[in-house]
């Protein structure tokens, strides 16, 4: 038997915490169903926490209780519906019960609260019950600054995700939970404007004329924005007239997700393709929230500037009602010598009414101040919708969009996309099927020539015709290796953007530390030097390349590390003579790609369709040569996984490897230990 008694409270304290927490949020309706469990009687409260009563070993069913009348518990069942029924109806903004007014609601709740308290006497329990007489629930003020404010919220279209694009804010899902708001009183006792004058020179900039605050939205965010929106130069200017009343402030925490969303979400990161699946979802439900917001009047108008003319930072004053301030029309003539007039200039309200400066005065007069006519004239602060995901689905979620740690991240995006290796047979060319036809061709491929059990090999291994489907592999191994080692594989990686339309989950967790290309013209000796990031790992992976697209000469790479200025030089010696006519010193037809990778990651290859093509096919006739297939590989590597820092050689070797490249088209990968530091230049 349940022992009852021990969860009796008299503790009206606690009562009143409860509404202080819970009062303006989601859990406003469990406020109410709690008020009356925890005072009125215990065994409701083991009824609506049954689950948590089942974890601790106790059987809180009310048939166990014997009691003799049951009718008395069949009523005191109805009236727990009662309750939750009520709790629903006054805490959800679409409920099917309106109630007139706030009188009205206190009356449904206080027959509610009698007729339960009856129900609980009828059913003659033998145990001390807390004093039905000394229950306390929400005042009327309490009650009536509640449904104020989620009218505010639904009059304003608050609770809605919002998406950013060139004509400004789209509303989109409509979130049911109630959203907690505070409400601050910014110029109640004093009738101030604000006058800006503000200089607009980028593309976030161009957000105030959609009353959006450029700092609403973080730079990490603003990329789903930025290809909403015109991408043109821009040189305007804003002038604004604001009268802010009241601020809003929504809490994150408060803020509940639809299920259907976070399942969305959920399903998005298990696909092939999550970038452009949680591009969708967001699209669906918005990409922001609102967490600050201003509500007042404003006027205001983005112009252009004349050709000869520039606004260098913000310009602000402040004035009374009736603009008659030197400062003020100081301002407004600066403004209008810097824009272009084809009429006299004027001002926008909120509903695109046109105001001249001879017709502030009256349009200031006229103000109201009641909260129900308020614009929001200010977006002050966004929440991306991501950010209201708990930490875990979050963190995935900002993995996908390329949004890092700062101090990790350094401005990357690129990811290491997918991961493969190729069993190396007897033939010289492999033809490697992607598992999903890409969005595009723009990816990078590094590989490695090693031996089963990770030791580096060097070898001109070169990743041709490479499509957004498939791509061909030549390797040109060394006799004597070809004798000393058997089961040689090609353990190769794909760096580029998740946009290109595939992420596999075996490398989500590796971030690119740093990357960058250089273009460069045919010479025969050529340095190549570029600054690596602060703040490094003690031991990191430097991957490089040269990408050839016509002329193919024979590039030796010799690669050094200034300790003292933390530089890379890349120095690029050409030993194959190319006849003048066949290139032009002037055009950057090559270019130098590289990219810092951790060291401490173990990645699981990916799974593909690699194929040993016929050895007297053309490499060149690679559309033909494909369907001409020796063995499919796919499946001989199942669950193998390959530490990015084995490929090389051990750290506490002194020699380094060099090596005189062939005739690349691709990738060649050489391992350098210099400093005590472990470098891996690859060649495309």
């Amino acid at each position: 038997m349940v022992k009852l008694s021990s969860l009796i409270r008299n503790d009206i304290g606690i009562i009143k915490q409860i509404c202080q927490v819970a009062r303006y949020n989601k859990s406003i309706r469990m406020a109410f169903t709690m008020i009356i469990m925890f005072s009125a009687e215990p065994i409701v409260n083991l009824i609506q926490y049954q689950n948590d009563c089942q974890k601790n070993g106790m059987n809180n069913d009310l048939e166990h209780l014997k009691l003799e009348d049951l009718d008395a518990l069949k009523q005191f069942k109805s009236s727990l519906v009662d309750i939750k029924e009520f709790a629903k109806c006054i805490t959800q903004i679409h409920s099917p019960v309106k109630y007139k007014n706030t009188e009205s609601i206190k009356q449904t709740f206080e027959q509610i609260i009698k007729d339960y308290r009856i129900r609980v006497k009828n059913l003659n329990l033998e145990i001390l019950l807390t004093n039905l007489n000394e229950q306390e629930y929400l005042k009327d003020e309490e009650i009536n600054d509640f449904i104020e404010k989620q009218s505010l919220v639904k009059n304003k279209k608050l609770n809605h995700g919002l998406i950013i694009h060139d004509r400004g804010i789209s509303l989109k899902y409509e979130f049911k939970a109630q959203f907690k708001i505070s409400i601050n009183s910014i110029n109640q006792n004093a009738k101030n404007f604000h006058i800006n004058l503000r200089p607009v020179k980028t593309q976030r900039d161009t957000l105030l004329k959609f009353n959006i605050e450029p700092s609403a939205i973080g730079l990490e965010h603003f990329q789903f924005v930025s290809s909403q929106l015109a991408n043109k130069s821009v040189n305007d200017v804003y002038l604004e007239i604001k009268y802010p009343l009241w601020e809003l402030i929504f809490e994150k925490e408060d803020i509940i997700l639809p299920e259907n969303l976070i399942k969305n979400i959920k399903d998005a990161l298990e696909s092939h393709d999550p970038y452009h699946k949680l591009m969708q979802i967001f699209t669906m439900y918005g990409h922001f929230v609102p967490r600050k917001v201003t509500l007042g009047h404003k006027l205001h108008k983005m112009s252009c500037l004349k050709g000869n003319e520039d606004l260098i930072k913000e310009e602000k004053v402040e004035t009374n009602e009736y603009f008659d301030t030197n400062e003020f029309n100081e301002l407004w003539n600066q403004w209008n010598k810097l824009i272009v007039n084809y009429f006299e200039p004027y001002l926008s309200s909120m509903d695109s009414k046109p105001f001249e400066k001879k017709d502030i005065k009256d349009w200031a007069s006229r103000l109201s101040n009641n909260i129900n006519q308020l614009h929001i004239i200010s977006w002050d602060e966004l929440y991306s919708l991501y950010e209201l995901l708990d930490d875990n689905l979050k963190q995935k979620v900002k993995t996908i969009f390329g949004i890092n740690d700062p101090i990790e991240n350094k401005g990357v995006k690129e990811k290491i996309l997918m991961s493969g290796v190729i069993a190396i047979k007897s033939s010289s060319y492999y033809y490697v099927e992607l598992p999903h036809k890409l969005n595009n061709g723009n990816y990078q491929i590094f590989g490695r020539l090693i031996t089963q059990d990770g030791k580096t090999i060097n070898a001109i291994i070169k990743f041709k015709y490479m499509t957004n489907h498939s791509f061909l592999v030549f390797v040109e191994i060394d006799k004597v290796i070809k004798s000393t080692y058997s089961n040689l594989q090609i353990f190769w990686i794909m760096v580029g953007s998740p946009e290109i339309g595939f992420f596999s989950p075996n490398t989500r967790d590796v971030s690119i530390l740093a990357l960058g290309k250089h273009e460069f013209a045919y010479e025969n000796k050529l340095n190549i030097s570029f600054q690596l990031p602060e703040n490094l790992p003690i031991n990191w992976i430097l991957c490089t390349s040269i990408q050839y697209l016509k002329n193919c000469p024979n590039f030796t790479l010799n690669i050094q590390y200034d300790k003292n200025n933390n530089r890379i030089i890349a120095t690029i010696y050409n030993d194959t003579y190319i006849c003048p006519s066949q290139y032009d010193p002037t055009i950057k037809e090559y270019i130098f790609h590289w990219c810092i990778l951790p060291e401490d990651h173990e990645v699981l290859a990916d799974v593909f369709k690699s194929q040993e093509i016929l050895a007297n096919v053309s490499p060149e006739n690679q559309e033909t040569s494909a369907r001409v297939l020796l063995e499919n590989q796919e499946n001989v590597f199942p669950e193998k996984r390959f530490n990015l820092s084995s490929i090389g050689q051990d750290k506490n070797s002194k020699k380094p490897i060099s090596y005189e490249g062939g005739v690349l088209s691709h990738l060649l990968f050489i391992h350098y230990l210099i400093d005590d530091w472990i470098f891996y230049t690859l060649f495309n």
